[in-house]
């Protein structure tokens, strides 16, 4: 231990005594260390552990699949009560709908406000493991219909909304009409699902504990200590087989599968940011590389010091020993630094995503240097400082120490030979591979993203207000009433001054959301047993919906007046459809009816009711998210003779659209004062900037870091080329003394850039081109190779590492023949 003490006092000297060793390398030590830790400050918060549940990896959500399974996110409520009787695997099962309501209270007089709710069965804080901040949440006998009248508050919409006030447990407000009582405060940590402000009982009425066919609720389940995922998994797939058998005609082709929920997110996010975990890896490797130059380099001038050392006695591993104990205060000083910068990068990342859009990430508010974050950059640290003393100390093992005595280094035998310069060549060329490895990802992804934007363009979202709706069940019961409450809305909004056109929809383009999915039949054709139905995206929308979005009408004519309540049931489809379903023929005037065969309401069903639509037009494409890869088919029904409690409003504006904004909400409240506009009024334009948010961060960090790369590899360039020039100055002296021009010791010196830089490039673009096809493979339709950036960017590289190499060559250019035959 006095010994180990006496080098770290050691170390530290030398450290101080070589300043500006120590600030570049602890400068270019913080780059990689903080570009890693700030990613996976991100990465553990949405992809490790988005929710601070104990026992996290016991929490599981039951998912539906197979040919049939129209939302895998929802299981009818009857399936959902027998699971909850018969299943064995799970401490509990909870059900949960969320939904958008109308609150308002608990003074008389308030207006009412737009609230995200969630109807959870009342166990659901019992599966989580979660107790209240304050009160209580919800009895067993609360969820049965007629006892739900309470209420459970999320503990920041608690703060904005009611300042905090303890005495608001026990009062009562309303929502969507209903008087609920406060019973419960949750703790400020407690978000899921994420958004919701807050939380009322589920009552599933005796209908609904019935209905095998409607996807109505998400299924959430804590599993039993001790009950992995596999054995769980295979008694889910049993209680589907069961329910094959008992009720062939809604659950045939139809199965249930579990996933994690800290895995929820991965399908949108995984990619994006274990992608990004290696390029902040891809830096820390190059800034590790740079360091590693540093130290070879300052082997050189130690040499006659590590020689007298090993004379004296000192062992090769004391050696290793002294260099742990300089590199490793070196790598606690840059962690240190790196902890700093990447708490200022988390919070530039946080603040470049509007909470519009972060309100709905689960872990997004627990982004931060926590502890966890701390024990890795601190690993991370520990593990490049001890290689950094192991790398120098393998170097000294390479070299007979005793020759530096004799000839102070000079010569093949010392640290200033050629195995050495080889060597640091090869870490050069390793810094440009990397360099060329992270532009290349950086430019694909940008493209992509441009890309991205200039699909959504083509709807001109700029003119477009968006507003979405959703009507509280207990005042629009029935379809008359929810028709007459839009049909109202739009003939007063469309007649505001400034609006070209409103429509409604279901779901618009960039909402972060899928499109509902159904299966069809086509008239006259006979889907064969054991073969899959017919599936397709489902849109309801109004007349003018496509006119406000400017989607173009391909043939036929669009959704009119005319569709609607007793008209002949009339479709719209989408390209995709078309040519999938009818791909020698047109679709037009062919029939179809929405729903699984042999279900209520489908073809051959006893009392069958659901009308046949006849396929009037056909309509453009429209990527309604930004990770789908693919169009998919899509129906388009009328919302006059479908209409829906929940839709979005787009209205075309040709100018002041702050004022047709303030004019949207107040031709709703005229309407009904009880319905709020859910998130206000928003341009189309900020719902895809939201939605490509995740996107453009990632460009921007991606940017951010081959740029780094390709200072890294600059620096590395200039730095084996400068020493490589004052080793070589004797040669390059004796060559102009014996007549040699001064351009060909230029070119000397330019041709080891163009040497270094090519092979570097050369391993580095098919590495590249293998992680591209692995990115497009994650990322559909954002990545794909694209020659011109592969090119350019290796141009690039190439053009920064001959401009590195021009001080060095023109050091050598200014060599003095006389002089330098002298030193040499």
């Amino acid at each position: 231990m006095g010994k180990l003490l006496h080098d770290l006092r050691v170390g530290l000297r030398a450290l101080a005594r070589n300043w500006t060793f120590t600030v570049i390398a602890v400068v270019t030590l913080t780059l990689g260390l903080g570009a890693n830790t700030a990613v996976f400050s991100v990465v553990n918060a949405l992809l490790l552990r988005p929710y601070p549940f104990a026992d996290l990896d016991r929490l599981v959500l039951v998912r539906q699949t197979g040919a049939r399974a129209t939302d895998e996110t929802r299981l009818p409520a009857a399936d959902f009560v027998d699971l909850q009787r018969d299943s064995r695997s799970f401490q509990g099962v909870s059900a949960l709908q969320t939904r958008f309501a109308a609150l308002t209270g608990p003074a008389p007089g308030e207006t009412s406000e737009p609230v995200i709710a969630c109807a959870v069965s009342a166990n659901f804080f019992a599966v989580l493991g979660e107790r209240p901040a304050l009160g209580r949440t919800f009895a067993a006998e609360e969820g049965e219909p007629g006892r739900d009248q309470v209420v459970v508050l999320e503990h920041g919409y608690w703060q904005r909304r009611f300042g905090g006030d303890p005495g608001l447990v026990g009062r009562s407000l309303s929502v969507n009409g209903r008087s609920l009582t406060v019973v419960g405060v949750m703790p400020e940590q407690f978000k899921y699902p994420p958004a919701v402000e807050l939380w009322m009982p589920l009552a599933l009425a005796a209908r609904q504990q019935t209905d095998r066919d409607t996807p109505a609720v998400a299924v959430l389940g804590r599993l039993r200590p001790g009950v992995s995922l596999e054995p769980a998994r295979a008694e889910l797939h049993a209680f589907a087989a069961r329910l094959r058998r008992l009720f062939p005609a809604s659950h045939q082709n139809k199965d249930m599968d579990l996933l994690r929920l800290r895995e929820e997110q991965y399908r949108y996010y995984a990619a994006l940011f274990v992608m990004l975990q290696a390029a902040a890896l891809f830096v820390l490797l190059l800034a590790a590389v740079n360091v590693l130059n540093l130290l070879f380099a300052r082997l050189v001038a130690r040499q006659k010091e590590l020689a007298i050392r090993t004379a004296m006695g000192a062992s090769r591993r004391r050696l290793a020993q002294l260099f742990i104990c300089e590199t490793m205060p070196l790598s606690l000083v840059a962690g240190l630094a790196a902890l700093a910068c990447a708490s200022s990068a988390v919070g530039l990342i946080r603040a470049g995503v509007s909470a519009d859009y972060t309100k709905w990430v689960a872990g997004w508010s627990f982004i931060r240097i926590d502890g966890r974050v701390m024990g890795f950059a601190l690993l991370v640290t520990f593990v490049v400082g001890t290689l950094f003393g192991l790398g120098a100390a393998w170097q000294i093992s390479r070299h007979d120490l005793n020759d530096a005595l004799k000839d102070a280094g000079r010569g093949s035998g010392g640290f200033g030979g050629a195995g050495r310069s080889g060597l640091r060549s090869a870490l050069v060329v390793v810094q440009v591979a990397f360099a060329t490895v992270l532009l290349v990802g950086a430019g694909l992804l940008v493209k992509g993203f441009l890309q991205l934007t200039d699909v959504y363009k083509n709807f001109a979202p700029n003119g477009v207000l968006t507003m979405r709706l959703s009507l509280p069940e207990q005042r629009y019961p029935d379809d008359a009433r929810v028709r007459s409450f839009y049909e109202q809305a739009l003939l007063r909004i469309g007649a505001l001054p400034g609006v070209e056109s409103a429509g409604t929809a279901t779901n618009l383009p960039a909402s972060n959301v899928d499109n509902q999915r159904t299966l069809f039949t086509i008239e006259g054709r006979a889907v064969p047993p054991g073969t899959e139905v017919p599936a397709a995206d489902l849109q309801v929308v109004s007349p003018d919906f496509f006119r406000s979005l400017r989607v173009p009408l391909l043939s036929g004519r669009a959704m009119a007046g005319q569709d609607g309540a007793g008209a002949p049931g009339a479709a719209v489809v989408s390209k995709t459809m078309a040519g999938q379903f009818w791909p020698a023929a047109t679709p037009l005037g062919q029939r179809l009816k929405i729903g699984a065969p042999g279900a209520p309401g489908a073809p051959g069903a006893p009392g069958a009711m659901a009308p046949w639509v006849t396929v009037v037009g056909v309509v453009e494409d429209v990527k309604q998210n930004w990770w789908e890869n693919v169009s998919r088919p899509v129906i388009y029904l009328s919302s006059l003779q479908s209409p829906r409690r929940g839709m979005v409003f787009a209205v075309r504006v040709a100018a002041a659209p702050a004022a047709v904004a303030a004019g949207m909400r107040r031709a709703v409240r005229a309407i009904d004062a009880g319905v709020a506009a859910q998130e206000g009024v928003k341009t189309l334009e900020s719902e895809v900037a939201d939605s490509l948010a995740p996107l453009r961060i990632l460009g921007i960090l991606m940017l951010t870091f081959g740029g780094v790369a390709l200072v890294l590899a600059t620096v590395g360039v200039y730095g084996i080329l400068a020493q490589s020039v004052a080793q070589r100055m004797p040669e390059f002296g004796l060559r102009v003394a014996l007549g040699g021009r001064r351009q060909d010791v230029f070119r000397l010196v330019a041709g080891q850039a163009w040497k270094l830089s090519g092979v570097g490039v050369a391993i580095g673009l098919p590495v590249a081109f293998v992680l591209t096809r692995v990115m497009a493979s994650s990322l559909h339709g954002v990545i794909a190779f694209d020659a011109a950036i592969f090119s350019g960017l290796a141009l690039l590289i190439t053009a920064a590492a001959l401009l590195a190499a021009t001080v060095p060559a023109r050091r050598a250019l200014r060599v003095d023949p006389a002089l330098a035959l002298r030193s040499g």
